[in-house]
């Protein structure tokens, strides 16, 4: 609504201005945008661009200092909100040229000094970002500078076959395995060649020369050049760029109205668009249903996407489909078989099957997944998931594998305690309860555990008195506090 309202002040025509909003609003491209919950940074970077848009024309109408300072600190609360916003000067001095007409009236230079301070606070915002990001700014020579170019050319025409095919839309791309030099200078070709129709057409069809620089322009912060993401592109990133194209594609369209029985076939057409969009954006909000959906429709629609088979993989597991998961987790590295992650977690799903010698090679291919943690605490973090599953036997494999690593581990001595418990094993499981008390910093929970298997034991003096001593050191644990309760009848320690 706000884009519509937008538009329509800018340009006074109300019916184009109502199919760009209409074609916004309803392309499932935008889908990610809206329902991925931590992107809606992204929606809200993009109501307070709108929003700047507005408060810079009514400055363009009256020139007052209020106007002015108004734009100045909606563009800065939505550099707070997304840097995606640094262009937006950019796109300013594009809305000048059209629909606003001030270069007819002021010099380049003049339209160029008065956005300064924008563009101080566009550098700035851009400097602080990639120094905040810069731990997770992926080298070169994981993504060649090569690489990263072909992709720049391909990114700007995929986002376009994206707006006019959105099949296949999917929450991450891979790259391509087999991008070919010639393929990408043909897509280059395309491009300098619309950008210079584009531009030796400005005077005639001024809405075609702002709405592709629009898109041009505001792609720049998301090619991945100063790479952050293994993905060359995203649904997300388009949401603000693909206005200036619907901009350009209505407006232009519009011209053709003169001709005899263009409104209603325009109208027709734009209706049966609209409709589809509907129907595909409706599609597309069901993958996001849950990650199952979401990572089962990415593996579906793409080929080597390794972060996909990852994700779902991981989905799987936690659903109790290993088998399944273990199938994702091996499709994951055909494509990238050092990924380490990806040998972490089919070394962890072929262990749940009981294929512990078969897992042991992804297990070494994993170390710098784990490494930093320890190979200790992964075998407890291994054990736990097992215990979950009431793997019990298999837990307590890997918690001694664990603690022949590290003695001193209390929560391990725990784990075997309650492993052993929960075979019946109560001897055992009660001398790692014991043993494990000297190296808590707080022991309340292995003196808790402990008294419960003395319960189990008939040993009631010994499990009061091991209760006791877990309250003592957490008082506000209820479920201690209610089991001296009713063995006290109605009294515990305070």
């Amino acid at each position: 609504m706000l884009l519509f309202i937008c538009l329509t002040r800018m340009t006074q025509k109300p019916w184009q201005s109502a199919i760009v909003a209409a074609l916004f609003a309803l392309h499932p491209v935008n889908v990610e945008s809206v329902a991925w919950a931590s992107e809606r940074k992204n929606v809200l970077s993009t109501l307070l661009w709108i929003l700047t848009m507005m408060a810079y024309h009514r400055h363009v109408q009256q020139p007052k200092t209020k106007w002015y300072a108004l734009t100045l600190l909606l563009f800065v609360l939505g550099l707070m909100a997304k840097p995606m916003l640094v262009t937006l000067p950019v796109v300013l001095l594009l809305l000048d040229y059209w629909p606003l007409q001030r270069f007819k009236s002021r010099r380049l230079i003049d339209l160029v000094i008065e956005k300064i301070p924008f563009f101080i606070i566009s550098i700035l915002s851009g400097v602080v970002t990639i120094f905040a990001q810069r731990q997770a700014l992926i080298s070169f020579a994981v993504a060649p500078l090569q690489l990263r170019l072909h992709s720049v050319v391909h990114s700007y025409v995929g986002y376009i076959k994206m707006m006019l095919w959105p099949k296949g839309l999917t929450m991450f791309y891979p790259y391509a395995s087999n991008i070919q030099l010639s393929h990408t200078l043909l897509l280059l070709v395309c491009i300098v060649g619309v950008t210079a129709v584009a531009f030796y057409r400005r005077r005639r069809m001024p809405y075609l020369f702002v709405g592709w620089l629009w898109y041009l322009v505001t792609l720049v912060p998301v090619l991945q050049l100063l790479q952050v993401s293994a993905s060359p592109m995203a649904d997300r990133y388009a949401y603000v760029p693909l206005i200036g194209v619907f901009v350009a594609v209505v407006y232009g369209l519009t011209e053709l109205q003169h001709m005899r029985y263009a409104r209603v076939f325009m109208g027709v057409c734009a209706g049966c668009v609209l409709l589809a969009l509907c129907l595909l954006t409706r599609q597309q909000v069901g993958y996001w249903k849950n990650s199952g959906t979401l990572f089962k429709h990415a593996v579906e629609v793409t080929n080597g996407n390794y972060v996909a088979n990852n994700d779902y993989g991981m989905y799987l597991m936690k659903e109790g489909k290993v088998q399944e998961a273990i199938v994702q987790f091996s499709k994951g590295l055909e494509v990238v078989p050092d990924n380490p992650h990806l040998n972490f977690n089919l070394w962890s799903a072929l262990v749940f099957e009981g294929r512990g010698a078969e897992a042991q090679q992804y297990f070494l291919r994993s170390r710098p997944f784990w490494h930093s943690a320890g190979e200790a605490a992964v075998y407890k973090m291994l054990s736990h998931a097992l215990m979950r599953q009431k793997k019990y036997p298999l837990a307590y494999e890997y918690l001694q594998k664990s603690l022949s690593l590290d003695p001193t581990d209390a929560v391990v001595y725990d784990y075997l305690g309650l492993t052993l418990s929960a075979q019946g094993r109560f001897e055992e499981a009660l001398e790692y309860f014991s043993s494990g008390v000297k190296f808590a910093n707080n022991a309340w929970e292995l003196y808790f555990h402990r008294g419960l298997i003395l319960k189990k034991m008939g040993r009631e003096k010994e499990a009061r008195e091991s209760l006791e001593k877990s309250l003592a050191l957490n008082p506000n644990s209820n479920d201690v506090r209610s089991i001296l309760k009713k063995e006290g009848g109605g009294s515990a320690p305070p």
